[in-house]
Protein backbone atom coordinates (compact mmCIF):
# COMPACT_ATOMS: atom_id res chain seq x y z
CA UNK A 1 0.00 0.00 0.00
CA UNK A 2 2.42 2.43 0.95
CA UNK A 3 4.76 1.77 -2.17
CA UNK A 4 1.32 2.28 -4.54
CA UNK A 5 0.83 5.93 -2.57
CA UNK A 6 4.68 6.41 -3.52
CA UNK A 7 4.21 5.86 -7.02
CA UNK A 8 0.86 7.94 -7.53
CA UNK A 9 2.92 10.94 -5.91
CA UNK A 10 5.96 10.10 -7.86
CA UNK A 11 3.91 10.89 -10.93
CA UNK A 12 2.20 13.99 -10.16
CA UNK A 13 5.18 16.55 -11.49
CA UNK A 14 5.43 14.27 -14.83
CA UNK A 15 1.42 14.84 -15.40
CA UNK A 16 2.02 18.88 -15.09
CA UNK A 17 4.74 18.71 -17.02
CA UNK A 18 2.33 17.03 -20.11
CA UNK A 19 -0.06 19.03 -18.93
CA UNK A 20 2.32 22.75 -19.64
CA UNK A 21 3.66 21.35 -22.80
CA UNK A 22 -0.20 20.52 -24.20
CA UNK A 23 -1.25 24.30 -23.11
CA UNK A 24 2.05 25.65 -24.49
CA UNK A 25 1.49 23.61 -27.88
CA UNK A 26 -2.76 24.95 -27.85
CA UNK A 27 -1.72 28.25 -27.26
CA UNK A 28 1.13 28.03 -30.00
CA UNK A 29 -1.67 26.37 -32.17
CA UNK A 30 -3.79 28.98 -31.44
CA UNK A 31 -1.45 31.80 -32.21
CA UNK A 32 -0.44 30.31 -35.93
CA UNK A 33 -3.85 29.96 -36.34
CA UNK A 34 -4.80 33.09 -35.44
CA UNK A 35 -1.43 34.59 -37.81
CA UNK A 36 -3.13 32.80 -40.46
CA UNK A 37 -6.76 34.11 -40.41
CA UNK A 38 -5.21 37.44 -40.58
CA UNK A 39 -2.71 36.67 -43.54
CA UNK A 40 -5.29 34.53 -45.19
CA UNK A 41 -9.01 36.23 -44.38
CA UNK A 42 -8.07 39.47 -43.29
CA UNK A 43 -5.45 40.56 -44.89
CA UNK A 44 -5.43 38.11 -47.64
CA UNK A 45 -6.88 40.33 -50.65
CA UNK A 46 -4.23 42.66 -50.36
CA UNK A 47 -1.19 40.56 -50.17
CA UNK A 48 -3.20 38.76 -53.38
CA UNK A 49 -2.93 42.22 -55.34
CA UNK A 50 0.72 42.29 -54.04
CA UNK A 51 1.37 39.46 -55.08
CA UNK A 52 -0.23 40.67 -58.80
CA UNK A 53 1.37 43.33 -59.21
CA UNK A 54 4.64 42.15 -58.17
CA UNK A 55 3.95 39.17 -61.07
CA UNK A 56 2.02 40.84 -63.45
CA UNK A 57 2.06 44.05 -65.66
CA UNK A 58 -1.41 45.76 -67.55
CA UNK A 59 -0.48 47.46 -70.83
CA UNK A 60 -3.73 49.02 -73.04
CA UNK A 61 -3.79 47.54 -76.19
CA UNK A 62 -4.52 51.03 -78.40
CA UNK A 63 -7.41 50.46 -80.94
CA UNK A 64 -6.74 51.55 -84.95
CA UNK A 65 -8.46 55.04 -85.24
CA UNK A 66 -11.14 55.17 -88.28
CA UNK A 67 -9.78 57.00 -91.42
CA UNK A 68 -11.16 60.21 -92.75
CA UNK A 69 -11.88 60.62 -96.32
CA UNK A 70 -13.15 63.26 -98.59
CA UNK A 71 -16.25 63.12 -100.50
CA UNK A 72 -14.90 61.37 -103.06
CA UNK A 73 -13.37 58.34 -101.20
CA UNK A 74 -9.97 60.24 -101.21
CA UNK A 75 -7.85 60.02 -97.64
CA UNK A 76 -7.21 63.06 -95.80
CA UNK A 77 -6.21 60.95 -92.39
CA UNK A 78 -5.46 57.44 -92.31
CA UNK A 79 -3.42 55.48 -89.41
CA UNK A 80 -0.69 53.79 -90.25
CA UNK A 81 1.20 50.46 -88.40
CA UNK A 82 4.01 51.53 -86.16
CA UNK A 83 5.96 50.33 -83.06
CA UNK A 84 6.52 51.30 -79.77
CA UNK A 85 9.70 50.24 -78.01
CA UNK A 86 10.21 50.20 -73.90
CA UNK A 87 12.60 49.25 -71.62
CA UNK A 88 12.83 47.42 -68.48
CA UNK A 89 15.86 49.51 -66.56
CA UNK A 90 16.49 46.69 -64.32
CA UNK A 91 17.17 44.05 -67.35
CA UNK A 92 19.54 46.72 -69.31
CA UNK A 93 23.15 45.25 -69.06
CA UNK A 94 24.97 48.08 -71.05
CA UNK A 95 22.72 51.31 -70.70
CA UNK A 96 25.66 53.64 -72.01
CA UNK A 97 26.06 51.03 -74.78
CA UNK A 98 21.84 50.58 -75.53
CA UNK A 99 21.53 54.34 -75.54
CA UNK A 100 23.86 54.98 -78.14
CA UNK A 101 22.40 52.14 -80.60
CA UNK A 102 19.03 53.17 -79.80
CA UNK A 103 19.87 57.11 -80.81
CA UNK A 104 21.67 55.70 -83.69
CA UNK A 105 18.74 53.38 -85.22
CA UNK A 106 15.73 55.65 -83.66
CA UNK A 107 16.98 59.38 -83.87
CA UNK A 108 17.63 61.60 -80.67
CA UNK A 109 20.24 62.09 -78.11
CA UNK A 110 21.98 58.68 -76.50
CA UNK A 111 22.01 61.61 -72.85
CA UNK A 112 17.96 61.20 -73.05
CA UNK A 113 17.70 57.51 -73.57
CA UNK A 114 20.31 56.53 -70.94
CA UNK A 115 18.43 58.68 -68.67
CA UNK A 116 15.50 56.65 -69.38
CA UNK A 117 17.65 53.23 -69.39
CA UNK A 118 18.70 54.16 -66.04
CA UNK A 119 15.07 55.13 -64.19
CA UNK A 120 14.04 54.05 -60.87
CA UNK A 121 11.53 51.90 -62.17
CA UNK A 122 10.42 48.64 -63.49
CA UNK A 123 9.23 50.06 -67.03
CA UNK A 124 9.37 53.17 -69.20
CA UNK A 125 9.03 54.12 -73.01
CA UNK A 126 11.90 54.34 -75.01
CA UNK A 127 9.59 55.82 -78.37
CA UNK A 128 5.92 55.98 -78.89
CA UNK A 129 4.66 55.22 -82.69
CA UNK A 130 8.19 54.69 -83.96
CA UNK A 131 8.81 54.09 -87.50
CA UNK A 132 7.94 50.04 -88.18
CA UNK A 133 11.07 49.63 -90.38
CA UNK A 134 13.57 51.29 -87.30
CA UNK A 135 11.80 49.13 -84.95
CA UNK A 136 12.44 46.36 -86.94
CA UNK A 137 16.02 46.60 -87.26
CA UNK A 138 16.28 47.67 -83.13
CA UNK A 139 14.77 44.05 -82.24
CA UNK A 140 16.42 42.43 -84.31
CA UNK A 141 19.76 43.53 -82.40
CA UNK A 142 17.86 41.68 -79.22
CA UNK A 143 19.21 43.99 -76.99
CA UNK A 144 18.85 43.03 -73.32
CA UNK A 145 15.70 44.77 -71.45
CA UNK A 146 14.29 46.47 -74.77
CA UNK A 147 10.79 45.37 -75.48
CA UNK A 148 8.34 46.43 -78.26
CA UNK A 149 4.50 46.57 -78.82
CA UNK A 150 2.66 46.77 -81.68
CA UNK A 151 0.56 50.33 -82.27
CA UNK A 152 -0.38 52.92 -84.94
CA UNK A 153 0.24 56.37 -85.41
CA UNK A 154 -2.10 59.13 -87.27
CA UNK A 155 -0.54 60.29 -90.72
CA UNK A 156 -1.50 63.10 -92.55
CA UNK A 157 -0.91 62.19 -96.44
CA UNK A 158 -1.69 65.77 -98.29
CA UNK A 159 0.04 67.60 -95.37
CA UNK A 160 -1.31 71.44 -94.96
CA UNK A 161 -4.27 69.98 -97.16
CA UNK A 162 -7.42 71.27 -95.25
CA UNK A 163 -5.17 71.57 -91.68
CA UNK A 164 -7.19 73.61 -89.78
CA UNK A 165 -10.69 71.47 -90.42
CA UNK A 166 -9.06 67.45 -89.65
CA UNK A 167 -7.24 69.23 -86.71
CA UNK A 168 -4.62 66.57 -85.43
CA UNK A 169 -4.39 64.24 -82.20
CA UNK A 170 -1.78 63.49 -79.39
CA UNK A 171 0.54 60.57 -78.48
CA UNK A 172 -2.21 58.87 -76.93
CA UNK A 173 -4.42 58.90 -80.60
CA UNK A 174 -6.91 61.43 -78.73
CA UNK A 175 -8.24 64.08 -80.96
CA UNK A 176 -6.83 67.30 -79.72
CA UNK A 177 -8.57 69.88 -82.67
CA UNK A 178 -9.98 70.18 -85.73
CA UNK A 179 -12.76 67.25 -86.71
CA UNK A 180 -10.39 64.71 -85.10
CA UNK A 181 -11.56 66.18 -81.51
CA UNK A 182 -15.27 67.15 -82.33
CA UNK A 183 -15.36 63.33 -83.63
CA UNK A 184 -12.92 61.66 -81.50
CA UNK A 185 -15.75 59.04 -79.97
CA UNK A 186 -16.39 58.05 -83.70
CA UNK A 187 -12.85 57.91 -84.63
CA UNK A 188 -10.86 56.40 -81.75
CA UNK A 189 -12.95 53.43 -80.88
CA UNK A 190 -12.32 51.64 -77.69
CA UNK A 191 -8.91 50.47 -75.93
CA UNK A 192 -8.31 47.16 -74.98
CA UNK A 193 -5.91 45.69 -71.85
CA UNK A 194 -3.52 43.00 -71.71
CA UNK A 195 -2.59 41.61 -68.76
CA UNK A 196 0.43 39.52 -68.85
CA UNK A 197 3.17 37.93 -66.13
CA UNK A 198 6.36 38.72 -65.64
CA UNK A 199 10.07 37.42 -64.44
CA UNK A 200 11.77 38.72 -60.70
CA UNK A 201 13.31 41.11 -63.48
CA UNK A 202 11.25 42.40 -64.91
CA UNK A 203 10.56 41.02 -68.68
CA UNK A 204 7.42 39.74 -70.11
CA UNK A 205 7.30 35.70 -69.77
CA UNK A 206 6.38 34.28 -73.62
CA UNK A 207 3.41 32.64 -72.97
CA UNK A 208 2.80 34.36 -69.72
CA UNK A 209 -0.46 36.48 -70.59
CA UNK A 210 -2.93 35.79 -68.47
CA UNK A 211 -6.02 38.09 -69.33
CA UNK A 212 -6.04 40.09 -73.20
CA UNK A 213 -9.22 42.06 -74.27
CA UNK A 214 -9.20 43.17 -77.56
CA UNK A 215 -9.54 46.58 -78.62
CA UNK A 216 -12.32 48.08 -80.78
CA UNK A 217 -11.33 49.60 -83.66
CA UNK A 218 -12.59 52.96 -84.91
CA UNK A 219 -15.03 53.98 -87.37
CA UNK A 220 -14.11 55.76 -90.68
CA UNK A 221 -15.93 58.95 -91.80
CA UNK A 222 -16.54 60.40 -95.20
CA UNK A 223 -16.68 64.23 -94.92
CA UNK A 224 -18.13 66.89 -97.43
CA UNK A 225 -15.24 68.40 -98.31
CA UNK A 226 -14.03 68.04 -102.22
CA UNK A 227 -10.10 67.46 -101.77
CA UNK A 228 -9.61 68.97 -105.38
CA UNK A 229 -11.61 72.24 -104.29
CA UNK A 230 -9.97 72.67 -101.03
CA UNK A 231 -6.27 72.34 -102.39
CA UNK A 232 -7.55 75.00 -104.82
CA UNK A 233 -8.89 77.33 -102.36
CA UNK A 234 -5.98 77.19 -100.77
CA UNK A 235 -3.49 77.65 -103.56
CA UNK A 236 -5.87 80.76 -104.59
CA UNK A 237 -5.98 81.84 -101.04
CA UNK A 238 -2.52 82.17 -100.36
CA UNK A 239 -1.62 83.86 -103.72
CA UNK A 240 -4.19 86.59 -102.65
CA UNK A 241 -2.72 87.10 -99.18
CA UNK A 242 0.84 87.29 -100.78
CA UNK A 243 -0.37 89.26 -103.67
CA UNK A 244 -2.46 92.23 -101.98
CA UNK A 245 0.46 91.71 -98.64
CA UNK A 246 -2.35 90.93 -95.66
CA UNK A 247 -2.32 89.64 -92.95
CA UNK A 248 -4.20 86.74 -93.33
CA UNK A 249 -7.49 85.50 -94.72
CA UNK A 250 -10.22 82.58 -95.03
CA UNK A 251 -12.27 80.88 -97.85
CA UNK A 252 -15.85 78.95 -97.60
CA UNK A 253 -17.30 76.94 -100.28
CA UNK A 254 -20.33 75.23 -99.60
CA UNK A 255 -23.49 74.29 -101.42
CA UNK A 256 -26.28 76.43 -100.28
CA UNK A 257 -28.86 74.43 -101.18
CA UNK A 258 -27.77 71.09 -98.23
CA UNK A 259 -24.77 73.17 -96.24
CA UNK A 260 -22.09 70.99 -97.39
CA UNK A 261 -19.25 72.41 -96.77
CA UNK A 262 -17.21 71.73 -100.15
CA UNK A 263 -13.70 73.31 -98.96
CA UNK A 264 -12.63 75.92 -95.87
CA UNK A 265 -9.35 77.58 -96.08
CA UNK A 266 -7.40 79.67 -93.76
CA UNK A 267 -4.04 81.74 -93.70
CA UNK A 268 -1.34 80.69 -92.18
CA UNK A 269 -1.31 77.07 -92.79
CA UNK A 270 0.66 74.16 -90.85
CA UNK A 271 1.44 70.54 -91.26
CA UNK A 272 -0.66 68.58 -88.99
CA UNK A 273 2.06 65.59 -89.26
CA UNK A 274 4.59 67.82 -87.19
CA UNK A 275 1.85 70.00 -85.39
CA UNK A 276 3.65 70.20 -82.35
CA UNK A 277 6.62 72.64 -83.93
CA UNK A 278 3.57 74.92 -85.63
CA UNK A 279 2.86 78.32 -84.71
CA UNK A 280 -0.47 77.89 -83.03
CA UNK A 281 -2.33 80.47 -84.38
CA UNK A 282 -2.39 78.82 -87.50
CA UNK A 283 -4.55 75.86 -85.58
CA UNK A 284 -7.61 79.06 -86.14
CA UNK A 285 -10.43 77.72 -88.68
CA UNK A 286 -11.15 81.59 -89.02
CA UNK A 287 -14.14 80.86 -90.99
CA UNK A 288 -14.84 79.76 -87.14
CA UNK A 289 -13.28 81.10 -85.30
CA UNK A 290 -13.02 84.64 -85.98
CA UNK A 291 -15.56 87.50 -86.05
CA UNK A 292 -15.45 90.38 -88.04
CA UNK A 293 -17.59 93.34 -88.91
CA UNK A 294 -19.01 92.39 -92.32
CA UNK A 295 -19.55 95.53 -93.74
CA UNK A 296 -21.19 96.13 -96.81
CA UNK A 297 -22.35 92.29 -97.37
CA UNK A 298 -25.44 92.74 -95.10
CA UNK A 299 -26.72 95.58 -97.42
CA UNK A 300 -27.93 92.27 -99.47
CA UNK A 301 -29.34 91.03 -96.50
CA UNK A 302 -30.74 94.50 -95.58
CA UNK A 303 -32.26 94.48 -99.15
CA UNK A 304 -34.03 91.10 -98.79
CA UNK A 305 -35.76 92.48 -95.65
CA UNK A 306 -37.58 95.45 -97.01
CA UNK A 307 -38.87 92.95 -99.92
CA UNK A 308 -39.64 90.00 -97.62
CA UNK A 309 -41.87 92.53 -95.55
CA UNK A 310 -43.48 94.25 -98.61
CA UNK A 311 -42.31 97.81 -98.08
CA UNK A 312 -40.58 97.96 -101.21
CA UNK A 313 -39.39 95.78 -104.73
CA UNK A 314 -36.33 95.46 -106.63
CA UNK A 315 -37.67 98.21 -108.87
CA UNK A 316 -38.68 100.61 -106.36
CA UNK A 317 -37.14 104.06 -106.65
CA UNK A 318 -35.54 106.47 -103.78
CA UNK A 319 -34.28 109.73 -103.85
CA UNK A 320 -30.87 110.03 -102.25
CA UNK A 321 -29.26 112.43 -100.79
CA UNK A 322 -25.41 113.26 -100.79
CA UNK A 323 -25.15 112.25 -96.89
CA UNK A 324 -27.72 111.33 -94.26
CA UNK A 325 -27.82 112.07 -90.73
CA UNK A 326 -29.37 109.39 -88.08
CA UNK A 327 -28.90 110.09 -84.01
CA UNK A 328 -26.41 112.98 -84.92
CA UNK A 329 -24.03 110.94 -86.57
CA UNK A 330 -23.72 111.54 -90.29
CA UNK A 331 -23.18 108.78 -92.87
CA UNK A 332 -21.90 109.36 -96.09
CA UNK A 333 -21.00 107.02 -99.07
CA UNK A 334 -17.54 105.72 -99.81
CA UNK A 335 -17.06 108.20 -102.83
CA UNK A 336 -18.03 111.74 -102.59
CA UNK A 337 -21.55 111.87 -105.16
CA UNK A 338 -24.33 114.04 -105.97
CA UNK A 339 -28.39 113.51 -105.13
CA UNK A 340 -29.29 110.91 -107.35
CA UNK A 341 -32.45 108.46 -107.84
CA UNK A 342 -31.35 105.03 -107.25
CA UNK A 343 -33.24 102.11 -107.92
CA UNK A 344 -33.35 99.35 -104.50
CA UNK A 345 -31.28 96.82 -106.90
CA UNK A 346 -28.88 100.24 -107.96
CA UNK A 347 -28.64 100.67 -104.00
CA UNK A 348 -27.46 97.22 -103.71
CA UNK A 349 -25.35 97.62 -107.10
CA UNK A 350 -23.42 100.68 -105.99
CA UNK A 351 -23.15 99.61 -102.41
CA UNK A 352 -24.97 102.80 -101.34
CA UNK A 353 -24.65 103.44 -97.42
CA UNK A 354 -27.20 106.02 -97.54
CA UNK A 355 -29.48 103.88 -99.56
CA UNK A 356 -29.09 100.83 -97.03
CA UNK A 357 -29.67 103.77 -93.55
CA UNK A 358 -33.21 104.60 -95.95
CA UNK A 359 -33.98 100.76 -96.23
CA UNK A 360 -33.25 100.29 -92.67
CA UNK A 361 -34.92 103.12 -91.54
CA UNK A 362 -38.25 101.59 -93.75
CA UNK A 363 -38.01 98.34 -91.42
CA UNK A 364 -37.11 100.20 -88.03
CA UNK A 365 -35.36 98.96 -85.50
CA UNK A 366 -37.54 95.90 -84.04
CA UNK A 367 -38.11 94.77 -87.51
CA UNK A 368 -34.64 94.67 -89.26
CA UNK A 369 -33.17 92.99 -85.59
CA UNK A 370 -35.86 90.35 -86.49
CA UNK A 371 -34.75 89.69 -90.24
CA UNK A 372 -31.17 89.60 -89.32
CA UNK A 373 -31.91 87.35 -85.72
CA UNK A 374 -34.05 85.27 -88.46
CA UNK A 375 -31.42 84.59 -90.98
CA UNK A 376 -28.97 83.36 -88.14
CA UNK A 377 -26.91 86.43 -87.02
CA UNK A 378 -27.64 85.89 -82.99
CA UNK A 379 -26.79 82.13 -82.91
CA UNK A 380 -24.19 79.75 -83.77
CA UNK A 381 -24.56 78.09 -87.48
CA UNK A 382 -24.59 74.43 -85.65
CA UNK A 383 -21.57 73.42 -87.20
CA UNK A 384 -19.90 70.01 -86.59
CA UNK A 385 -17.03 71.87 -85.43
CA UNK A 386 -15.40 72.51 -82.20
CA UNK A 387 -14.87 75.49 -80.95
CA UNK A 388 -17.17 77.98 -83.14
CA UNK A 389 -17.69 81.66 -82.25
CA UNK A 390 -20.80 83.71 -82.23
CA UNK A 391 -20.89 87.23 -83.56
CA UNK A 392 -22.33 89.78 -82.19
CA UNK A 393 -25.90 91.85 -83.02
CA UNK A 394 -26.59 93.58 -79.52
CA UNK A 395 -30.67 93.39 -78.47
CA UNK A 396 -32.69 96.27 -79.63
CA UNK A 397 -32.77 97.99 -76.00
CA UNK A 398 -28.96 98.14 -76.04
CA UNK A 399 -28.95 100.27 -79.60
CA UNK A 400 -28.26 103.79 -79.71
CA UNK A 401 -30.23 106.57 -81.58
CA UNK A 402 -27.42 105.71 -84.23
CA UNK A 403 -27.45 102.15 -84.78
CA UNK A 404 -30.21 102.23 -87.16
CA UNK A 405 -27.74 104.08 -89.17
CA UNK A 406 -25.09 102.18 -89.39
CA UNK A 407 -26.16 98.38 -88.78
CA UNK A 408 -28.09 98.42 -92.19
CA UNK A 409 -24.60 98.03 -94.03
CA UNK A 410 -22.99 96.11 -91.66
CA UNK A 411 -21.42 98.20 -89.12
CA UNK A 412 -21.61 97.58 -85.28
CA UNK A 413 -22.95 93.97 -85.92
CA UNK A 414 -19.81 91.31 -85.86
CA UNK A 415 -20.52 87.81 -87.54
CA UNK A 416 -18.26 84.74 -89.24
CA UNK A 417 -17.33 84.48 -92.27
CA UNK A 418 -19.62 80.74 -92.06
CA UNK A 419 -22.37 83.04 -90.35
CA UNK A 420 -22.36 84.90 -93.44
CA UNK A 421 -22.47 82.17 -95.70
CA UNK A 422 -25.38 80.43 -93.65
CA UNK A 423 -27.44 83.64 -93.94
CA UNK A 424 -26.73 84.09 -98.09
CA UNK A 425 -27.44 80.74 -98.63
CA UNK A 426 -30.95 81.71 -97.78
CA UNK A 427 -30.99 84.36 -99.83
CA UNK A 428 -29.75 81.71 -102.66
CA UNK A 429 -31.32 78.94 -102.32
CA UNK A 430 -35.34 79.41 -101.93
CA UNK A 431 -35.28 81.34 -98.08
CA UNK A 432 -34.03 78.36 -96.32
CA UNK A 433 -31.54 78.53 -93.57
CA UNK A 434 -29.67 75.34 -93.40
CA UNK A 435 -26.89 73.90 -90.92
CA UNK A 436 -23.08 73.87 -92.53
CA UNK A 437 -21.83 70.62 -91.92
CA UNK A 438 -18.43 68.59 -92.53
CA UNK A 439 -20.04 65.07 -92.30
CA UNK A 440 -21.30 63.37 -95.14
CA UNK A 441 -21.81 59.58 -94.04
CA UNK A 442 -20.35 57.17 -91.30
CA UNK A 443 -20.08 54.11 -93.72
CA UNK A 444 -18.93 51.49 -91.37
CA UNK A 445 -22.98 52.58 -89.49
CA UNK A 446 -24.94 52.51 -92.60
CA UNK A 447 -27.94 52.10 -90.32
CA UNK A 448 -26.87 55.38 -88.92
CA UNK A 449 -29.24 58.59 -91.21
CA UNK A 450 -27.71 62.33 -90.81
CA UNK A 451 -29.73 64.56 -90.60
CA UNK A 452 -29.24 68.05 -90.60
CA UNK A 453 -31.81 71.00 -88.99
CA UNK A 454 -33.47 73.95 -91.41
CA UNK A 455 -35.95 76.50 -91.73
CA UNK A 456 -38.07 78.54 -94.02
CA UNK A 457 -36.83 82.31 -93.60
CA UNK A 458 -37.56 83.44 -96.53
CA UNK A 459 -40.14 83.46 -99.38
CA UNK A 460 -39.30 82.20 -102.52
CA UNK A 461 -40.41 84.76 -104.05
CA UNK A 462 -37.99 87.03 -102.40
CA UNK A 463 -35.36 84.95 -103.28
CA UNK A 464 -36.01 84.58 -106.63
CA UNK A 465 -35.96 88.72 -106.69
CA UNK A 466 -32.65 89.03 -104.41
CA UNK A 467 -30.63 87.01 -106.89
CA UNK A 468 -31.64 89.55 -109.87
CA UNK A 469 -30.60 92.38 -107.36
CA UNK A 470 -27.41 90.47 -106.87
CA UNK A 471 -27.06 89.53 -110.48
CA UNK A 472 -26.39 93.26 -111.00
CA UNK A 473 -23.77 93.54 -108.49
CA UNK A 474 -21.69 91.26 -110.61
CA UNK A 475 -23.01 92.68 -114.15
CA UNK A 476 -23.31 96.27 -113.65
CA UNK A 477 -21.59 97.35 -110.41
CA UNK A 478 -19.08 96.73 -107.86
CA UNK A 479 -18.35 93.24 -108.39
CA UNK A 480 -17.50 93.04 -112.05
CA UNK A 481 -14.00 91.47 -110.97
CA UNK A 482 -16.22 88.27 -110.11
CA UNK A 483 -17.12 87.51 -113.44
CA UNK A 484 -17.00 83.97 -114.16
CA UNK A 485 -17.10 83.12 -118.61
CA UNK A 486 -20.14 81.72 -119.54
CA UNK A 487 -21.99 81.93 -116.17
CA UNK A 488 -24.28 84.56 -114.02
CA UNK A 489 -22.59 85.61 -110.82
CA UNK A 490 -24.73 87.00 -108.11
CA UNK A 491 -22.65 88.37 -105.12
CA UNK A 492 -21.91 91.54 -102.97
CA UNK A 493 -18.86 93.04 -102.47
CA UNK A 494 -17.58 94.09 -98.59
CA UNK A 495 -14.97 96.57 -97.36
CA UNK A 496 -15.47 96.57 -93.86
CA UNK A 497 -12.81 98.57 -91.34
CA UNK A 498 -11.63 96.77 -88.38
CA UNK A 499 -12.75 97.97 -84.88
CA UNK A 500 -9.95 98.54 -82.68
CA UNK A 501 -8.46 96.05 -80.18
CA UNK A 502 -6.90 98.49 -77.21
CA UNK A 503 -10.01 99.12 -75.75
CA UNK A 504 -10.47 102.35 -76.65
CA UNK A 505 -13.79 102.43 -78.95
CA UNK A 506 -14.15 103.04 -82.69
CA UNK A 507 -12.26 101.97 -86.07
CA UNK A 508 -8.36 101.06 -86.17
CA UNK A 509 -7.33 103.62 -88.58
CA UNK A 510 -6.32 102.06 -92.17
CA UNK A 511 -7.33 98.52 -90.98
CA UNK A 512 -9.59 96.43 -93.55
CA UNK A 513 -11.51 93.25 -94.34
CA UNK A 514 -11.78 92.84 -98.28
CA UNK A 515 -14.32 90.23 -99.02
CA UNK A 516 -16.85 89.50 -101.62
CA UNK A 517 -19.76 86.79 -101.20
CA UNK A 518 -21.43 85.24 -103.74
CA UNK A 519 -23.38 82.36 -105.76
CA UNK A 520 -22.85 80.50 -108.75
CA UNK A 521 -25.15 79.61 -110.96
CA UNK A 522 -26.93 83.01 -109.92
CA UNK A 523 -30.54 81.58 -110.91
CA UNK A 524 -30.15 78.09 -109.36
CA UNK A 525 -27.03 77.89 -107.20
CA UNK A 526 -24.91 75.24 -106.58
CA UNK A 527 -21.99 76.79 -105.25
CA UNK A 528 -21.63 79.48 -102.18
CA UNK A 529 -17.96 81.14 -101.87
CA UNK A 530 -16.87 83.39 -99.16
CA UNK A 531 -13.84 85.36 -99.62
CA UNK A 532 -12.70 87.27 -96.90
CA UNK A 533 -8.91 88.97 -96.98
CA UNK A 534 -7.89 90.52 -93.46
CA UNK A 535 -6.01 93.68 -94.12
CA UNK A 536 -5.05 94.09 -97.34
CA UNK A 537 -2.13 96.65 -97.52
CA UNK A 538 -1.84 97.64 -101.53
CA UNK A 539 -5.67 97.63 -101.78
CA UNK A 540 -8.64 97.69 -99.53
CA UNK A 541 -11.80 97.17 -101.57
CA UNK A 542 -13.51 93.97 -102.05
CA UNK A 543 -14.19 94.34 -105.80
CA UNK A 544 -10.64 94.63 -105.95
CA UNK A 545 -9.18 92.20 -103.82
CA UNK A 546 -11.52 89.60 -102.82
CA UNK A 547 -13.47 89.22 -105.68
CA UNK A 548 -10.70 87.92 -108.81
CA UNK A 549 -10.30 85.61 -105.56
CA UNK A 550 -13.72 84.35 -106.31
CA UNK A 551 -13.85 83.88 -110.07
CA UNK A 552 -10.64 82.08 -109.83
CA UNK A 553 -12.39 79.50 -107.92
CA UNK A 554 -15.86 79.78 -109.06
CA UNK A 555 -14.63 79.13 -112.39
CA UNK A 556 -13.00 76.41 -110.77
CA UNK A 557 -15.60 74.31 -109.02
CA UNK A 558 -18.40 74.79 -111.77
CA UNK A 559 -15.41 73.03 -114.08
CA UNK A 560 -14.39 70.25 -111.82
CA UNK A 561 -18.45 69.66 -110.55
CA UNK A 562 -19.25 69.49 -114.41
CA UNK A 563 -21.91 72.49 -113.33
CA UNK A 564 -23.32 73.20 -117.41
CA UNK A 565 -22.66 76.95 -118.06
CA UNK A 566 -26.59 79.00 -117.57
CA UNK A 567 -27.97 80.38 -121.12
CA UNK A 568 -26.97 84.17 -122.07
CA UNK A 569 -24.10 83.96 -119.40
CA UNK A 570 -22.05 87.04 -117.85
CA UNK A 571 -22.88 90.07 -118.61
CA UNK A 572 -19.63 92.31 -120.27
CA UNK A 573 -21.73 96.09 -118.74
CA UNK A 574 -19.17 98.13 -117.17
CA UNK A 575 -19.02 98.36 -113.57
CA UNK A 576 -18.48 101.35 -111.00
CA UNK A 577 -15.77 101.52 -108.83
CA UNK A 578 -15.46 99.84 -105.97
CA UNK A 579 -14.64 102.00 -102.92
CA UNK A 580 -14.29 102.20 -99.08
CA UNK A 581 -15.38 104.83 -96.33
CA UNK A 582 -13.30 107.78 -96.41
CA UNK A 583 -15.47 109.96 -93.60
CA UNK A 584 -17.57 109.30 -90.42
CA UNK A 585 -18.70 105.97 -89.99
CA UNK A 586 -19.49 104.87 -93.67
CA UNK A 587 -19.01 101.56 -95.06
CA UNK A 588 -17.36 100.99 -98.17
CA UNK A 589 -18.29 98.25 -101.51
Amino acid sequence: MAGTRRRAAGSTPRVGRYVSTLVILVLALVAVGGRLVQVQVIEGPAYAVAAAEQRTREMVLTPRRGSIFDREGEPLAVTMDARTVYAVPDAVKDPEGTAAVLASTLGGTAEDYRAKLTKDTSFVYIARKADSDAAAALQEMDLAGIGFLDDSRRVYPSNELACQVLGFVGVDDAGLAGLEQYYDDVLAGEAGLLIAEKDPAGRPIPGGVTAREEPVDGQNIVLTIDKDIQYQAQLELAKAVDEWDAKGGSVVIMDPDSGEILAMASTPTFNPNSFASADEAAFRNRPITDAYEPGSTVKSLTAAAVIEEGLYSATSVFDLPPTITVGGRTIHEAHDRARVEWTLTEIVTNSSNVGAVKLGLALGEERLYEYLARLGLTEKTGVDFPGEALGYLPPVVQWSASSIGNIPFGQGVSVTPLQLARALAAVANGGRLVTPHFLKSLPDSAETVLSWPEEQVLSPGTSSEMRDVMKAVVSEGTGENARVEGYEVAGKTGTAQKVRTDGVPGYAAGKYVASFSGFIPADDPEILIIVTIDEPSRSIYGGTVAAPTFSRLAAFCVSHLKIPPAVGGSSEATAAPDGAPVTGPGQGR
